[in-house]
């Protein structure tokens, strides 16, 4: 059987991520949470920040391994949807986006 919503957005509380919410409407979540370091980009200074930057918003390695581990232990899917240089979107479903 598969937790609740209620309890996979406790459990991730438990671990920081509080910013990740419950969508109002509908039994699902989502939020901004920290990129690993490794995904993270360098600030671009001079003339590169006036050029547009790509991103893969979604690799499924832009979720953290513990926010990954405790929603997928309950049953759950959480997926990331963009990012920026820091951070990365990320929705929590029952069977996906």
């Amino acid at each position: 059987m598969t937790a609740t919503l209620d309890d996979v957005l406790a459990a991730l509380e438990e671990l920081g991520y509080g910013s990740v919410t419950r969508t109002e409407g509908y039994d699902e979540a989502g939020g901004t949470v920290p990129l690993p370091e490794e995904h993270r980009a360098e600030p671009r200074s001079g003339w590169r920040r006036l050029l547009p930057r790509l991103y893969d918003g979604g690799d499924p390695a832009l979720v953290p391994d513990d926010l990954r581990a405790a929603v997928e232990e309950r049953g759950w899917v959480v997926q990331p949807m963009g990012r920026s240089a820091e951070t990365a979107t990320v929705v929590v479903s029952r069977d996906g986006v």
